[in-house]
């Protein structure tokens, strides 16, 4: 494990607190839906649609072990054991120079995992959820692994993230599994903050997941194979292309299908493919935006088309049936141009299919 180190001035530069949102402003019984009032998830899905998210996460909390939950497998991973979660770091991770200490900042942290592991090797980092109780149990965690000098976890709105920190104090920031969670609005709220309190030439990751067809190629979904499988031979982004326009001119204009249609759980309220991801980040005004989509942990947690091998080898390699999504941009000089051209995986390198596999 590569070694840093780095002093910290947390002190001086969080501002926990201001600008939070007061989940008791906000009654959840007004969000249950009256057609299946036992469904806390149609529940919790009601408040992230409507912004809601500390309420949601709240109810979330109270129905589930939910914030246990976000532990266990990092905890499998400081055991030695690789898991879906240790893989998904990893591919964020090598993203991150680990040649030099940075200050890193992890977007929506839930407990934290993300931040610890960075701190891990040497890098100060910071976390911010709106979940009190998960920022309370992070902190535990980085306490009882040493690592409370380096760890700085704090409660805020990740729509207002310059409520919480200082303009251009860090050098790099992730946000994983968190995208899915927020409509566009709020995404563009979320970009818009990290390009203030990330420096110039700083580096953003994002991941988010499953992407928005993931589940269309299970191989339960016969329709929906039926009609994709007999074009699987086009190179990936025709293909991409035929599936985009299918959601788009079948299912959506002429058939009207409901949003069921992709399987997502109720509170993935806006998986997106990695073109959509693109979109949001350009619009950002964010630099040499590059997006791609891959299996980042086969033989764990498999889905869509990873279920059964005869669906995996149609479309396992296809980016639009690909669970993560990853973006990665830095931030521009200040009244720098916008974002360059975008490149997607095939531009990233060739090893990117092939780890997918």
């Amino acid at each position: 494990m590569t070694t840093l180190t780095c002093e910290s001035d947390a002190g001086q530069t969080a501002r926990p607190g201001r600008g939070s949102p007061d989940a008791s402003a906000v009654d959840p019984a007004d969000f249950v839906d009256p057609r299946r009032p036992g469904s806390w998830s149609r529940q919790v899905a009601a408040l992230l649609e409507a912004g809601h998210y500390r309420a949601a996460y709240e109810v979330l909390a109270e129905k589930v072990p939910y914030v246990e939950n976000q532990l266990r497998y990092f905890a499998e991973s400081l055991a030695g054991v690789e898991n879906h979660w240790s893989r998904t770091h990893d591919w964020m991770a090598r993203f991150i120079d680990d040649g030099r200490p940075q200050r890193i900042l992890d977007v929506g942290c839930a407990v934290g995992c993300h931040a610890i592991a960075f701190a891990r090797k040497g890098h100060q980092t910071w976390g911010v959820d709106i979940l009190p109780r998960m920022i309370q149990r992070g902190r535990e965690v980085a306490d009882s692994l040493g690592l409370s000098r380096r760890v700085h976890l704090v409660e805020g709105d990740i729509r207002r993230l310059e409520t919480c920190f200082d303009e251009g104090f860090f050098d790099a920031a992730v946000a994983c599994n968190i995208f899915e969670h927020l409509d566009d609005a709020a995404l563009s709220e979320v970009l818009a903050g990290l390009r203030r309190v990330v420096r110039p030439g700083g580096r953003l990751v994002i991941e988010t997941s499953p992407g928005r067809y993931y589940y269309w190629f299970e191989p339960k979904r016969r329709k929906l194979i039926a009609l994709t499988a007999p074009l699987a031979w086009l190179p990936d982004r025709l293909f991409s292309m035929y599936v985009r326009g299918l959601d788009r001119l079948l299912m959506r204009a002429v058939l009207r299908q409901p949003p069921s249609l992709y399987g997502h759980e109720p509170g993935h309220i806006n998986c997106m493919d990695h073109q959509h991801l693109a979109r949001l980040m350009r619009s950002a005004g964010l630099a040499e935006v590059r997006t791609f989509a891959v299996h980042a942990h086969p033989g764990m947690k498999d889905e869509g088309c990873m279920r059964a091998r005869w669906t995996r080898l149609l479309f396992g390699r296809k980016s639009i049936a690909c669970r993560n999504v990853f973006g990665i941009a830095t931030v521009p000089p200040a009244g720098g141009r916008a974002a360059r051209p975008l490149e997607n995986a095939a531009a990233l390198t060739s090893s990117v299919r092939n780890e997918s596999r």
